[in-house]
C-alpha cells in the first residue's frame, strides 16, 4: 500500500468515526477520493468567491475614484474579471497533488486554463487599448485596429504552441519546425487573410483610408461612411443605412473614391447643368436691355457691359446692323444672373464659383453651374442645390430662354390639334 493510500485511509477513518458508518474494501478508497475532491472544490470556491466578490469590488472602487478614464475602460472590458479566475486555479493546481494518479492530468488542465485566462485577459486589454486610443482626435487619421488584430494573432499562435507542447510533451521548437515545413499549405489556406492583413496595414500606413471617411466603391456597391477597419475587412455603412463588409485587399485592387478632401474643405461641390434650347438663344434689343436693368443682381453687369460694348463698337466703326460688332445675348445675360445669384446665396462658398457654357449637343446647349456649398452634410447639400435650381428654372423664361425637353405625349397631342385646325 502506497503512502498516498495510507493518507487517504487515515482521512477516511476520521470521516468514518464522524459519521459512525463502516465501509470496507474499495469503497473506502472511492469515498476518500470523493471527500478529498469535495474539500478541494470547496477551498477553490472560497478562494474564487473572495477574489471575485471582495478584491474585484475593491479594484472597482479604486478605479472609480481616479481622475483617469483609461483604468475604467480597462475594468469595463473585464480584464480583471478574467484575471480573477487565476488565484483559484493556482490553489487548485497546488491541491491537485492530493489526487494521486490524476495529479499530472489535472495539473495540465489547470495550467491550460490559466494560460487561456491570461490570453483572454490580454485580448480584452488590447480591446481597451483600442477604445482608449479611439478617444483621441488623431485616432481618426491613424487607426490601430488592424495592428491590434495582428498582435492578437500572435497571442493566439503563442497560446496554441504552449498548449500543444504541454499536452503532447514535445518541444515548442519541434512544433515550429513542423510549421515551417507546411508553411506553403498554410499560405494557400490563409491566402485571403494574409492579403487582407497586408492591405489593411498599407491602407492605414499610407492614410488612404480611415474611420469616418465617406467612400464610394462602385465594384462593391458601397457608398457611405467607413465605421470599422479590421484585419481583413473594411466595414462601410451606406447612405441607406445598410452595411457593406468589403475585403481589405479590394481597396488595393479596385478603384474607390474618398470624399474626405471635400469634408475637410467644409463644403460640397455642385456641378449640374441646365440644357438650353438653341432656338431660344437671341441677341437682346433695347426693350429687353431696359427690362434687365431693373433686375437687382445684374443691373451693374448690364451697365458695365453696355459701356464696354459701346466703346468696342465705336472703336471698330461698326454700323447698326446687329450682326456687326458685339451685342448682349439672353444666354450670356442669364449666365451672369446665375453667377451673381449664387454669389449672394448664404449657403454657397464664394472662393470658387463658375458658370460656363459647354459644347452644344443634340439635346441643346448645357449651361453648367460649378460651385461649393458651405455645408458638407448630404441632406443639407441636396436641399441647397435643389433650392438654387428651383429658382433658376422658375425665372429662366424671363430671359426668353427655353429649357430643352424631349417631346412628351402632350406635345404630340398639341401638334395633332394644330394640324387638324
Amino acid at each position: 500500500m502506497s503512502q498516498y493510500e495510507k493518507r487517504l485511509r487515515k482521512m477516511y477513518k476520521l470521516v468514518q468515526r464522524w459519521i459512525g458508518t463502516k465501509v470496507d474494501g474499495t469503497w473506502e478508497v472511492v469515498l476518500s477520493y470523493v471527500i478529498v475532491l469535495a474539500s478541494i472544490l470547496l477551498i477553490t470556491y472560497i478562494v474564487n468567491f473572495i477574489v471575485k466578490k471582495i478584491i474585484l469590488n475593491i479594484i472597482h472602487n479604486m478605479v472609480k475614484k481616479t481622475h483617469n478614464n483609461w483604468d475604467e475602460t480597462v475594468y469595463d472590458n473585464k480584464v480583471f474579471h478574467y484575471l480573477a479566475h487565476i488565484p483559484a486555479a493556482i490553489v487548485l493546481f497546488n491541491l491537485a497533488s492530493l489526487l494521486g494518479d490524476f495529479e499530472t492530468f489535472v495539473q495540465k488542465l489547470i495550467f491550460a486554463f490559466i494560460i487561456i485566462m491570461i490570453i483572454l485577459a490580454s485580448l480584452k486589454f488590447l480591446n481597451a487599448v483600442v477604445e482608449i486610443y479611439n478617444g483621441y482626435e488623431f485616432a481618426k487619421d491613424r487607426p490601430i485596429k488592424g495592428i491590434i488584430d495582428v498582435i492578437k494573432i500572435f497571442f493566439y499562435v503563442f497560446a496554441g504552441i504552449i498548449l500543444f507542447s504541454m499536452f503532447t510533451e514535445n518541444s515548442p521548437i519541434a512544433l515550429l519546425s513542423a510549421l515551417g515545413g507546411i508553411s506553403a499549405i498554410l499560405l494557400l489556406i490563409f491566402n485571403d487573410s494574409i492579403l487582407g492583413l497586408v492591405a489593411s496595414i498599407q491602407l492605414t500606413a499610407n492614410e488612404s483610408l480611415k474611420i469616418g471617411d465617406w467612400i464610394e466603391m462602385p465594384s462593391q456597391n458601397a457608398d457611405g461612411e467607413v465605421i470599422d477597419i479590421r484585419l481583413n475587412k473594411i466595414k462601410v455603412q451606406n447612405w441607406d443605412r445598410t452595411i457593406s463588409n468589403i475585403p481589405a485587399q479590394n481597396f488595393l485592387r479596385d478603384s474607390f473614391k474618398n470624399w474626405e478632401g471635400m469634408t475637410r474643405s467644409g463644403g460640397r461641390r455642385i456641378m449640374r447643368s441646365i440644357l438650353i434650347d438653341i432656338n431660344s438663344i437671341k441677341i437682346l434689343d433695347e426693350p429687353d436691355i431696359k427690362k434687365f436693368e431693373e433686375i437687382h443682381y445684374i443691373k451693374d453687369y448690364i451697365k458695365n457691359k453696355k459701356e464696354e460694348i459701346k466703346t468696342y463698337n465705336e472703336e471698330k466703326v461698326m454700323n447698326n446692323n446687329e450682326i456687326n460688332g458685339r451685342r448682349l445675348t439672353n444666354i450670356g445675360t442669364f449666365r451672369a444672373y446665375i453667377k451673381e445669384y449664387i454669389k449672394s446665396h448664404p449657403n454657397i462658398k464664394n472662393d470658387f464659383i463658375m458658370v460656363r457654357q459647354l459644347a452644344p449637343t443634340d439635346k441643346g446647349v448645357p449651361l453648367e453651374v460649378y460651385a461649393f456649398t458651405n455645408n458638407p452634410n448630404w441632406v443639407a447639400y441636396e436641399e441647397i442645390q435643389s433650392d438654387i435650381f428651383d429658382h433658376l428654372l422658375a425665372v429662366i423664361h424671363l430671359f426668353d430662354i427655353k429649357v430643352y425637353q424631349a417631346p412628351t405625349g402632350n406635345d404630340i397631342t398639341d401638334l395633332k390639334s394644330q394640324i387638324k385646325s
